[in-house]
């Protein structure tokens, strides 16, 4: 069997096909390059402004206040998502991102002790974010069980002696 023969193009349209070919092949190098230039400017060039031990220490007192008043959010109703939006909204800004953002900045701007203090806050505001989920999915069942035990020895109908 033979291949159908190929329609025989003009030189105009074999021109511009290539033509149309190269300008969109250079239209996606172009992308790839302008957005990975941008990418890597944030990651390794961003201006970090430096701060003074002080500064970060009172910085770092106040996440440690907000860390340990999110901590104290009730997580008793609701369920797991809105424990966790609790936690979160009590820590600042969208989803605790405030917390989060301050943190971060604090582990880039500060000298190398106060640094690892951040680093150690930011981790461990993600071990109570995941305590919060563990508590509202293992621990409020059982303290709910033991709340309605303790509820029906100590209603009235309970605590009458049993007729004869």
């Amino acid at each position: 069997m033979a291949e159908p023969p190929k329609p025989n193009l003009p030189t105009g349209a074999l021109f511009g096909r290539r033509v149309g070919q190269v300008l969109f092949f250079s239209a996606v190098i172009w992308v790839i390059v302008s957005s990975t230039t941008q990418i890597l400017a944030e990651a390794f060039f961003a201006p970090r402004v430096p701060r003074s031990a002080e500064a970060c220490r009172a910085e770092l007192s106040s996440l440690r206040a907000r860390l340990a008043e999110a901590s104290l959010v009730d997580t008793t109703s609701g369920g797991e998502l809105a424990a966790v939006n609790g936690f979160r909204a009590a820590l600042g800004g969208e989803a605790g991102r405030d917390f989060d953002r301050r943190a971060l900045e604090l582990i880039d701007g500060c000298p190398p002790d106060e640094s690892a203090a951040a680093n150690a806050l930011a981790r461990l505001r993600a071990a109570q974010e995941a305590m919060v989920r563990v508590d509202v999915l293992q621990s409020a069942p059982a303290r709910l069980a033991h709340d309605r035990a303790v509820k029906r020895l100590s209603s009235p109908a309970s605590s009458r002696a049993p007729s004869p």
